[in-house]
């Protein structure tokens, strides 16, 4: 019986061009009742993969979120709009895992707005209606919150948590997933998402995130989706929405 923890799984980088690899995804989720579902669609892929350009891609997306799945707004074109800059550790961070990536780690506060904006317009016209954002990369510059409460975004959800951007609160969310990335940064997935397994008591909440990059084809994948069936046996499936739901 499922008991009080919970459980966020998440498909990241959906987007028209790794279709095929997303729809294997949703079907191996299908497969196992693993429903709902958390999509981090990435509306302008490139600057060149316009989501309304691909009628039969809105589609499926419009039939997941009608089926129960949540839409995440994730970067605009997922890709750096300039060099990295800076020493911080998020900046470390992007360089080693995320050069191409970190999106909304190489904006100003006015361009952030813009793609915002311009991501969320995409994904409304095309019939979605995103509450949350998550930048690529979980990696983003320290303006990002603020800027996500002015457009009307209600959450934000980095690498360890979710955050609701009007009052601050946010709900720790320790993870394991497979990232569709080069063979060092699946060990280094596998090494951090153990930290919440041995750390005695199981975690409140749980997040499973699953890249489309080749993952039909990949161990690093398979070994996760063969988790996921005992973790849903004791907990419960949920949206990250939810997790930061105001009470009535």
């Amino acid at each position: 019986m499922t008991d009080t923890r919970r459980i966020v799984i998440a498909i990241h980088d959906v987007t028209p061009s790794l279709a095929a690899d997303v729809r294997y995804l949703l079907d191996a989720c299908d497969a196992m009742g693993a429903r709902p579902l958390t999509l981090k669609v990435i509306p302008n892929e490139d600057g060149r993969n316009d989501i309304r350009e691909h009628p039969e891609f809105a589609r499926l997306l419009a039939r997941e979120s009608a089926a129960g799945s949540e839409i995440v707004l994730h970067g605009y074109t997922h890709r750096a709009a300039h060099p990295i800059r800076g020493l911080g550790p998020r900046q470390v961070r992007g360089r080693l895992f995320a050069r191409t990536a970190a999106e909304f780690l190489t904006l100003d506060c006015r361009q952030t707005r813009e793609r915002l904006l311009a991501g969320r317009r995409i994904l409304q016209d095309a019939g979605l209606d995103p509450r949350g954002f998550c930048a690529p990369g979980w990696l983003a510059s320290p303006h990002l919150q603020h800027q996500l409460r002015d457009c009307g975004f209600q959450y934000y959800v980095s690498m360890l948590a979710v955050h609701d951007v009007i009052d601050g609160r946010r709900v720790w969310t320790p993870w394991i997933g497979y990232m569709g990335a080069g063979p060092v940064q699946e060990r280094l997935a596998r090494l951090g998402g153990d930290v919440w397994s041995t750390r005695g008591r199981p975690a409140p909440v749980l997040k499973v995130f699953l890249h489309p990059q080749e993952a039909r084809k990949s161990v690093d994948c398979a070994r996760i989706l063969q988790r996921i069936p005992r973790l849903i046996a004791t907990r419960r499936i949920v949206s990250y929405g939810s997790l930061v739901a105001r009470q009535s």
